[in-house]
């Protein structure tokens, strides 16, 4: 029963990553040029984007066949150039927030410099789930008042706390890959990383919720597979001070931390670890004690950052603000955008939403409204609704957001303005073509992960002895990766910059998978 539990499991979670694939596959025309969203750029055809993607196929072969003899200067090699990506972009591509972004850091250079007596704007009143991360910037830039002397300092610091803690995120990411998969998935996966220049120069600039909270799930994940990785029995001890593994115990508690220091800032995260808990639950749920201990302290942890913030907004003021449920938006309203304009938020939507100021008629009918448009969709009109979400997330159209970040710091300085615009429309159409390669790249791979996981007719596969470890971790991201991809393509409304929750597991994905096909081609031809 369990052995069939998991291959159902096993199925199901590659079943979802091979229909997001089908979906991109029809996500633009195949030999004409594609025009992004608004026609802002001109994406290539699917052909041309899969050659490109062959080419980086190409690229990761000859890294691991340089890695056989070279590998701690790959390794240096590729550092230095993604190191270099993060801080160059701090200079001649100085992303500025947006919208709720700019919202949360205006909020905080507010606290910032009149604490212990800061007024709350009333945008916090209508999105209260937008203060965790206001919070938690306030924690952060508290530590350099004096330095903040303007909102563009304010601004600098957020960007390069961005970085830094993208580039310790994908330290931890490249740790999964060269503990789980060897050296070369390590330096095959920073090759992908180093691909994707608007996830390393754009989006980790914007001080925004989904930007501080993926690097603590990315970094607790890693914590979270050192306690499971190796381990064939239930060895947690906590009763015998003598007997106690303080190395596990570490793990645990660092993977709680920052687990919960995730889902604090984006509540969203639930579905990943819903996703990785039943993995867990699944394959390793002989060491039940583990998964236990370890749910507890992400529950200890949350419950710690929740309380945490609690005082800081006592502390703050927070509750002076009028809190009027008039301003509230309905849970109902969210799953509006999700299927009223193919996913998208837009006028039509904020006519529904703001026409009645009660709560109570506005919420009944944005219900109205839903079902209204459930029942014109139909089951083919909601499955179509899915495929273009996923196509905004993934397809081969996406402009990965750089069009929604396209204002810059020093807004007073106009000739540093006029630079960094003249260098955006340079750099721009370029960093979407080369990050689309990778991210088609990793989609293709998902082609190749039910032949890693299922026995073939001599009963082995490509993975070595330890397959089992193997494949559960690679199920695990791969868990992570559907559970928030269905998230937004089933509840949510989506954006193209939304990809970025997904993207590092999806490339952790396809290089993993790229190198176990490349080692297994290379070993066969030096025979």
């Amino acid at each position: 029963m369990i052995i069939k539990t998991k291959k159902v499991i096993a199925g199901v979670l590659t079943l979802i990553a091979l229909l997001i694939l089908f979906c991109v596959l029809f996500s633009g025309n195949y030999v004409n040029g594609n025009a992004t969203f608004n026609n802002h750029f001109e994406a290539y055809s699917f052909i041309k984007y899969s050659g490109l993607a062959f080419i980086l196929v190409g690229i990761s072969a000859m890294t691991i066949k340089l890695s056989f003899r070279h590998e701690k200067i790959i390794k240096l090699l590729l550092w230095m150039l993604i190191i270099f990506m993060a801080i160059i972009a701090l200079i001649i591509q100085p992303y500025a927030p947006v919208y709720d972004s700019m919202n949360v850091n205006e909020q905080v250079f507010e606290l910032v410099q009149n604490y212990p007596n800061p007024h709350w704007s009333t945008y916090f009143s209508v999105f209260p789930n937008n203060v965790p991360i206001t919070i938690f910037l306030f924690w952060i830039d508290f530590l350099f008042k004096y330095f903040l002397k303007s909102m563009n300092n304010l601004l600098l610091l957020n960007a390069i706390v961005g970085q830094v803690l993208m580039l310790l995120s994908l330290h931890s990411l490249s740790k999964i890959a060269e503990k789980i998969f060897g050296s070369n998935a390590r330096n095959v996966l920073l090759v992908f990383c180093l691909f994707t220049p608007t996830y390393l120069m754009q989006f980790t600039q914007i001080g925004y919720s989904d930007t501080f909270s993926l690097p603590f799930l990315i970094i607790g994940i890693k914590y979270l597979i050192n306690v499971f990785y190796n381990s064939n029995e239930d060895s947690l001890k906590i009763t015998d001070i003598k007997s106690i593994n303080w190395g596990l115990c570490k793990n645990i508690f660092c993977s709680g931390l920052y687990l919960s220091i995730a889902l604090f800032l984006r509540p969203n995260v639930i579905v990943a670890l819903l996703g990785v808990f039943f993995v867990l639950g699944t394959f390793f749920w002989k060491q039940w004690r583990r998964i236990a201990f370890l749910c507890v302290v992400v529950l200890f942890f949350s419950f710690g950052a929740q309380k945490v913030s609690e005082f800081t907004q006592v502390k703050t003021n927070y509750y002076q603000l009028s809190i009027n449920q008039d301003n509230q938006m309905p849970t109902e309203s969210w799953l509006l955008t999700a299927y009223y304009l193919g996913g998208r938020s837009g006028n039509e939507i904020n006519q529904i939403t703001d026409k009645y100021v009660s709560f109570s008629q506005r919420k009944a009918y944005i219900q109205k409204e839903l079902f209204k448009k459930i029942k014109s969709l139909g089951v083919l009109g909601i499955i179509m609704t899915w495929r273009d979400k996923a196509n905004i997330l993934f397809g081969i159209k996406s402009d990965f957001g750089m069009q929604y970040f396209s204002s810059f710091r020093n807004a007073s300085d106009k000739k540093r303005q006029n630079w960094y615009e003249a260098t955006y429309r340079f750099l721009t159409p370029k960093m979407i073509h080369i990050t689309m390669t990778a991210t088609l790249t990793s989609l293709f791979s998902f082609i190749l992960i039910p032949f890693l996981l299922h026995k073939n007719r001599r009963q082995t596969t490509l993975f070595s002895s330890t397959s089992f470890q193997k494949k559960t971790i690679l199920l695990l991201i791969l868990s992570i990766f559907d559970s928030l991809s269905l998230f937004y393509i089933l509840l949510w409304e989506v954006q193209e910059h939304y990809i970025y929750m997904m993207l590092p597991f999806l490339l952790l994905l396809g290089a993993v998978t790229w190198t176990l096909i490349l080692e297994n081609f290379i070993k066969r031809q030096r025979k």
